[in-house]
């Protein structure tokens, strides 16, 4: 009975952590003028609270764990959206969809070597 309910409150713990870090997030993207997502924002927050000892990585595991399980079901009503749009629409933007789509792209794959390349010198 009592790691049951260890459990619960350590699962709740998590849970309140991960929703503080994105309002928190939030509150940094209202501040940054909308500059940077919310999320992203409350991802570096949760990272820093998380290296400042604030947040112990055994709070956020489960809730963790339980999202990224279930990470499919919150690409459903993105695809649904996709589907809804009306292709005929986008003519007039589709080299501008191309030329962003491959730029953003490259980009990510730069960063991603770059970033790969010194952590593997260490």
């Amino acid at each position: 009975m009592l790691l049951r309910f260890r459990k619960i409150t350590l699962f709740a713990l998590g849970c309140g952590s991960l929703v503080l870090s994105y309002y928190l997030g939030m509150a940094l993207s209202a501040l940054a003028s909308g500059y940077i997502s919310p999320s992203v924002a409350g991802m570096v927050v949760l990272f820093a609270l998380l290296k400042a000892g604030v947040v112990r990585e055994e709070w956020i595991k489960a809730p963790a764990n339980l999202l990224l399980e279930n990470l499919m079901l919150f690409f459903i009503p993105v695809t649904a959206g996709v589907a809804l749009i009306s292709f005929s629409s986008l003519k007039a933007d589709v080299i501008s969809i191309i030329i962003a789509a491959t730029l953003s792209t490259w980009f990510v794959l730069w960063i991603v070597g770059a970033v790969t390349e010194k952590i593997e010198r260490r």
